[in-house]
């Protein structure tokens, strides 16, 4: 049986490496949870954020081919809120065995 990254365990140097091969995710997670804030939300949910990447994918870029990984959407949610501190707390989080 061959394994593959989307098999395994997630760790954060998985994420890491991931988000480093894939800044497109990242470029278009930031772009859309600042449409969101913008719009007036205070609070929104990650993972419907990585179904509207893939959605601007598929519509934008005619990208069926696209994959984001949902093992790493917590990851996202916690980066952003690092990077913005301002926005602690727009994304619901559960308590981590490690963080960013």
């Amino acid at each position: 049986m061959v394994t593959t990254l989307f098999d395994q365990p997630r760790t954060l140097s998985d994420f890491e490496r991931y988000d480093k091969e894939h800044p497109e995710i990242w470029n278009l997670f930031v772009k859309i949870t600042f449409k969101l804030i913008r719009r007036g939300k205070k609070h929104y949910g990650a993972k419907a954020v990585f179904e509207i990447i893939r959605y601007h994918r598929v519509i934008q870029y005619n990208d069926s081919e696209f994959k984001a990984n949902n093992s790493y959407t917590a990851y996202y949610a916690r980066k952003f809120m690092k990077m913005y501190p301002q926005y602690d707390g727009f994304f619901e989080t559960r308590k981590a065995k490690v963080s960013l």
